[in-house]
């Protein structure tokens, strides 16, 4: 983790080099993320940028990023910065993603914005550009129904392959508070195996956690998962005493803290045990989202209470689970007889 900030760092200020000073001005100023990958993101994306203006803008030709002046970049019109997604767009054969196109439209408006609001620049010139819109993928997530039957395999191992099987009793205890934590709370798998035994407090049924963003949340679970989660915590303290350090909360048998991809190999056995056919298509985030689309229906559709539950910044973002479900639609079918 030291070593992934070192290198974020050292390629952030790599790039700032090679661009006009003012730039800098924005990374480090705008904002209320301290993550580096997103500062990497937004100096990439405004590096690019520069890139662009000196390449394509007769103007600037014959200048590199770092000549170019805070008057050079407030001058850019929007049909400047249109033709600029454009050619992006012309790279989406090369494996350029919509959602990466619109989020470097949403970096250079925010770099606009920054300059502005400090009285460096008069205009946003993005806010007069087009919008892009990703088409909307339908929402996968697993029905209460679902989230039992794979709950059931996370408990009693069953079919499971032999291998699997035999060494179920294992993980078994460690397994089912993970797979509970995760349906109870909707936390990321990240902020989940970023916690420690001690972040926890089985009376309240409560964790502190890191979310993303770095806020500091007490996040809470069922009175069932709690209970999971004391015989394991029980197990792990008798096992690793010997560690002599704050135990992290999910561990290998070994004492090692539990990586992302080791949840990923973890959730795709279970649901080919349990359900097969979703094997495709249910990842640990389609955990998050189950626990999201259940909750939902729960607390009598409480948007902005899910929104609080899931950390969500926006509101837009959580609406994806205030869309009505087919079950809905086909029920509403006859809304409407007899009053016509």
């Amino acid at each position: 983790m030291a070593n992934d900030k070192v290198n974020y760092a050292s390629r952030i200020n790599d790039m700032l080099n090679q661009m006009p000073d003012f730039i800098s001005d924005f990374i480090y100023n705008f904002g209320h993320t301290e993550q580096l990958a997103t500062k990497f993101e937004y100096t990439r994306d405004i590096r690019d940028f520069l890139q662009y203006m000196v390449n394509y803008m007769p103007e600037h030709s014959l200048k590199i990023p770092k000549d170019l002046s805070i008057n050079d970049v407030a001058s850019v019109e929007p049909m400047e910065i249109n033709r600029y997604l454009t050619v992006l767009q012309g790279n989406t054969a090369c494996g350029l993603k919509e959602s990466t196109i619109k989020r470097r439209r949403a970096t250079l408006s925010s770099m606009y914005s920054f300059f502005v609001s400090n009285g460096k620049m008069i205009k946003n010139p993005v806010a007069a550009t087009k919008t892009i819109r990703i088409p909307q993928k339908n929402l996968v997530y697993l029905t209460n129904d679902e989230q039992r039957v794979l709950l059931n395999a996370v408990r009693s191992g069953a079919n499971l392959s032999k291998k699997a099987a035999t060494l179920h009793e294992l993980y078994a205890d460690r397994d089912s508070a993970l797979f509970l934590l995760l349906l109870d709370t909707g936390l990321r798998v990240s902020e989940m195996l970023s916690t420690d035994i001690i972040d926890y407090d089985l009376e309240s049924g409560s964790v502190v956690v890191k979310r993303k963003g770095g806020d500091i949340q007490s996040v809470y679970y069922s009175d069932e998962c709690a209970e999971y989660l004391e015989s394991y915590f029980k197990a792990q303290k008798v096992k690793h005493a010997i560690l002599g350090k704050e135990l992290p909360a999910f561990t290998t048998l070994s004492g090692e803290r539990l990586g992302v991809r080791a949840v990923e190999n973890l959730v795709k056995k279970y649901v080919e045990a349990s359900l097969p056919d979703k094997i495709k298509i249910i990842s640990p985030h389609k955990l998050r989202s189950s626990f999201a689309m259940s909750f939902y229906e729960a607390s009598n559709k409480d948007i902005l209470l899910l929104q609080k539950k899931l950390n969500h910044k926006s509101i837009t973002t959580t609406n994806i689970y205030a869309k009505a479900s087919d079950a809905e639609v086909r029920e509403s079918r006859s809304i409407l007889q007899g009053l016509r």
